[in-house]
């Protein structure tokens, strides 16, 4: 552990050494300067974009002086802008020589109001740059036809897509992408990015968006998230417009999708929809954890809810977008969206959209499992096949009504409804260190649910004429009802040293019903103390109520029906959960620096029944919950923070009850009426240094966590069986660390991003009466290169190892180590006659696994598109996934109880021939103008 922290620290030290070295020769310097005023123009933007095509090529921010400087520039015709909100922008034409270096002396900037002798063009300044708003005009930014959003995205400076389209600028991750300022399929910012056309941005901004509450009074509560707002050209305001594509291929594989845009002023309407059997998925991970359960088994944070457990404890499977190749099985898709905004009179906006999604899954698993128990421990071998279909309808909303000047209301319902068939045949063989059999058998499940969940939250906003005096109250409510039915249907057969014993066989069907009801209210009062700071006190209460009846039946041989309940398996449970108490926290701004402070006082009550034994648990707690955050800013972009914080989680009812669940005979789980809440705290450091005009940024983060009270498991193990029961144990520890540090070399058209990820935990587990402590330590270094050179050649590549250590205090002679290495590269070639020629290669290398585990997958994708039609408004592309027809799945997990090795079906090499053609029927509209002038200036 020491090391690991010793080697974060030297990698902070290094990576700021590095950001300190020493600042190059300026290729161009000069001064913005408003000669009415006689005053340099403070922090006016100065940007060079190529003479040719007008691409972006560098831009910087004049220092409190109007002084600029640009490190940087190769030999070539450039323009040179320079813009200031509220001034005429400027352009000049510039050569700039072999090594040379210009002196643009002082550039004469006009205020608009005193403009007189201007003239009208349509060239507008490439940046643009409004208090913390950073704003790109997206012709200075050109992309192939038929591009979207993403691919512009990845041409600005500091912008970079992770292959899952998570979007970061200098490091940090976007949360929230606009349109047009307004929700577009709220909860999932890639819809937009990769499904709007690129052609139809005017601009794009990034700015950190305040909270609602914050936004309307006026009071900064700390909380904020990187969002980018993509404006539409105008044509695009009040126009039809969107694509369709259709492809299909060999073994019939088939991929289409649609993406419809009816926009009229504030008025949207938005449709998207997939059909795909090459594992596109539509649903996105909140929706995964929405379905299995475990979104609302958050509710555990603050206490416990009914948890159902899996039967068979199969994982819920369903595939997420953004897994790519890795994607375990093959899924077939059917999904579409609706998503409509609009507002009247400026006092109501109302966001809206509904989703629905068909997702059927099919998956082979292959497992080695070598399960740790005393000092021989045992082997378990399986064979799977687990067949999904699961259905999604959703509705959400967002209506913001503002009552007046000084108060407002915000209403976002949720309906979700949720249908999910699987089935799972299992076989499986466990063995001891010298291959002697000590059970094998087979698992046959089939499970048909159904959920439907309903809630919503309320949020009003009021303020008054003292500045930073507020009054905010939420209201949440929630709604879950699901059933469940299924079979089970198992053969185990024992051995004792390789002899037969005896068969266990299990023939049942169960059903099950659980409905839980939640209902929040959080009051929170601000009150300002002097200019710069202010006090908030909040009051809350929660409710969390539920019932969950299961029943199992047995089948009886004499009447041929499954008549014979049960009663280990068959249970009726019903509990509440109730917490509320009060905060008192300051929070001061100071221009430097900004500290927040306090505690939450929290009396928790749970009484959980099970109506079946008439057993009734109670336990109630009161804890204090200190908190602080300290964040200091040595310049815009560059600020060090830190972050103290407590908080408890309850033991969920299925913890508590000590009812012994023996579904899988080979893994039965009994709770504990005795379990103790846990209670973590955790420290996090956080610096990040970001310079958007020179492309170089730096992230380093450590954070450190500690559990007290942690619920781990107690296992007996006898023969291969295991029997698990939850237990409190302190010394649970979490460690992670991240450094990263990004910067361009512009005369290479390149830009390289070094990181390093660290990771430490020590859990701890009890074997057979015995205590394990486990230490699970890891090292991911990474490099990424990307080069762009416009219209010939976009290439990105990275290198990324993972080193994994796994050490049992037990078990010592079960530590591992293993490492896992991952080359990729994506490769865009633009060709003559249109051609656009797409590579994408991915290589992994295992090693340290178990035997046949240890492969070495290459996997290669390529595409060749040749555009047509006027504006290239027509595609066709030829793509061809796996090209070498290696693509594998394999993963590798170590938690408490082994370590597994799993090899899964993933699809391998297809061909597809796809078809694209863009909607774009827009309103007549004038062209964009602004006003331009030549002064000479110096």
């Amino acid at each position: 552990m020491y090391r690991l922290l010793t080697l974060t620290l030297f990698l902070l030290l290094s990576f700021t050494a590095t950001l300190s070295a020493q600042e190059r020769i300026p290729a161009i310097k000069g001064s913005v300067y408003d000669t009415a005023v006689n005053r340099g123009m403070a922090y006016a933007t100065v940007s060079i974009v190529n003479a040719k095509d007008s691409t972006l090529i560098s831009f910087v921010r004049a220092d409190s002086s109007g002084n600029f400087k640009i490190p940087s520039l190769s030999k070539g015709k450039y323009l040179l802008s320079a813009s200031y909100v509220g001034y005429v922008p400027l352009w000049k034409e510039i050569e700039m020589p072999e090594g040379g270096h210009l002196d643009m002396g002082r550039m004469i900037m006009t205020d608009l109001t005193h403009a007189g002798d201007v003239t009208v063009t349509a060239r507008r300044p490439p940046v643009t740059i409004n208090n913390d708003t950073v704003e790109f005009n997206a012709e200075n930014f050109k992309t192939a036809p038929n591009a979207v959003v993403e691919d512009m995205l990845k041409k600005m400076p500091g912008m970079t897509v992770d292959p899952d389209g998570t979007v970061r600028v200098n490091g940090q991750r976007i949360n929230r992408v606009l349109v047009n300022g307004k929700e577009f399929f709220t909860g999932d910012p890639k819809l937009a990015t990769r499904n709007l056309d690129a052609d139809a941005i005017d601009k794009v901004q990034l700015f950190d968006k305040k909270s609602d509450r914050a936004q309307f009074t006026g009071v900064d509560d700390g909380q904020s998230e990187k969002t980018l707002n993509l404006k539409l050209k105008k044509d695009r305001n009040n126009a039809l417009f969107g694509r369709v594509t259709a492809g299909a291929g060999t073994k019939e594989r088939y991929d289409g999708q649609t993406n419809i845009n009816k926009f009229n002023g504030d008025q949207q309407l938005s449709f998207l929809g997939m059909a795909n059997n090459t594992n596109r998925q539509g649903f996105t991970l909140s929706d995964v954890l929405n379905f299995s359960g475990d979104l609302s088994r958050g509710l555990r944070s603050g206490g416990g809810g009914i948890t159902i457990r899996n039967v068979g404890g199969e994982d819920n499977g369903l595939p997420v977008t953004g897994l790519g190749q890795n994607q375990q099985g093959v899924a077939r898709t059917f999904a579409g969206g609706v998503n409509y905004n609009n507002n009247w009179n400026q006092k109501t906006d109302l966001n809206t959209s509904g989703m629905m999604s068909d997702i059927s899954l099919n998956t082979d698993r292959s497992t080695n499992r070598q399960n740790l128990a005393g000092n021989g421990g045992f082997n378990y071998q399986s064979n799977s096949n687990t067949t999904r279909n699961s259905k999604q309808q959703r509705w959400n909303a967002a209506i913001d009504q503002k009552i007046d000047s000084f108060a407002a209301i915000k209403f976002t319902p949720l309906i979700t409804a949720q249908q999910n068939d699987s089935r799972t045949h299992n076989s499986f063989l466990s063995t001891d260190n010298n291959n002697v059999k000590l059970n094998e058998g087979f698992t046959d499940s089939r499970t048909h649910s159904e959920a439907l969940n309903m809630g919503g939250t309320v949020l009003y906003r009021q303020r008054t004429n003292k500045k930073g005096r507020t009054i905010s109250a939420t209201l949440t409510a929630n709604y879950n009802d699901s059933k469940q039915n299924g079979d089970l249907n198992t053969k185990n057969t024992y051995y004792n040293a390789g002899v037969f014993l005896k068969d266990s066989i299990i023939n049942q069907k169960n059903t099950r019903n659980a409905v839980t009801r939640n209902f929040g209210l959080n009051v929170a009062y601000t009150e300002p103390i002097g200019k710069r700071s202010l006090l908030e006190a909040t009051a809350f209460y929660n409710t969390n109520t539920g019932e969950s009846d299961r029943r199992t039946y047995d089948y009886n041989s004499g009447s041929g029906k499954y008549d014979q309940e049960n009663l280990l398996l068959t249970n009726d449970f019903s509990n509440r959960y109730n917490y509320g108490g009060g905060s008192l926290n300051l929070r001061s701004n100071q221009p430097k620096f900004t500290f927040s402070g306090g505690a939450t006082m929290q009396a928790t009550r749970l009484e959980s029944i099970n109506n079946t034994n008439n057993n009734t648990i109670r336990q109630s707690f009161t804890d204090v919950l200190p908190n602080a955050s300290f964040q200091y800013r040595f310049a815009t972009s560059r600020s060090l923070s830190l972050n103290m914080n407590t908080s408890v989680t309850q033991p969920s009812t299925s913890q508590l009850q000590p009812i012994k669940d023996i579904s899988d005979p080979l893994n039965t789980y009994t709770g504990n009426p005795n379990l103790k809440r846990s209670y973590m705290q955790s420290v996090s450091l956080n610096y990040f240094s970001a310079n958007t005009y020179t492309q170089r940024n730096f992230f380093a983060f450590i954070n450190v966590a500690k559990t007290n009270n942690a619920i781990v498991n107690s296992d007996q193990v006898i023969n291969g069986i295991r029997t698990s029961m939850p237990v409190n144990a302190n010394g649970q520890m979490f460690i992670f660390g991240n450094a990263s540090y990004g910067f361009a070399v512009k005369k290479l058209r390149s830009r390289f991003e070094l990181g390093m990820g660290t990771n430490y935990t020590k859990t701890i587990s009890f074997l057979n009466g015995q205590q394990n402590n486990i230490e699970n330590t890891s090292i991911s270094p990474s490099f990424t290169w990307s080069f762009s050179k416009e219209n010939v050649l976009d290439l990105q590549a990275s290198a990324r190892l993972n080193i994994s250590k796994a050490k049992y205090s037990l078990q010592p002679q079960f530590g591992t180590n293993y490492l896992q290495q991952t080359y990729n590269m994506d490769a865009t070639a633009y060709l003559p006659f249109g051609f656009i020629l797409n590579n994408t290669f991915n290589y992994t290398v295992n090693s340290g696994r178990a035997d046949g585990f240890n492969i070495q997958v290459p996997f290669w994708n390529a595409s060749l598109a040749k555009g047509f039609l006027k504006g290239k408004r027509a595609e066709v592309k030829l793509s061809v996934f796996d090209l070498l027809n290696k693509n594998q799945g394999i993963n590798r997990s170590a938690n408490q109880n082994y370590i597994e090795d799993t090899r899964y079906n993933v699809l391998q090499r297809y061909f597809l021939l796809g078809f694209t053609y863009r909607l774009n029927k827009a309103a007549s509209s004038r062209p964009n103008v602004v006003i331009r002038s030549f002064s000479a200036g110096g």
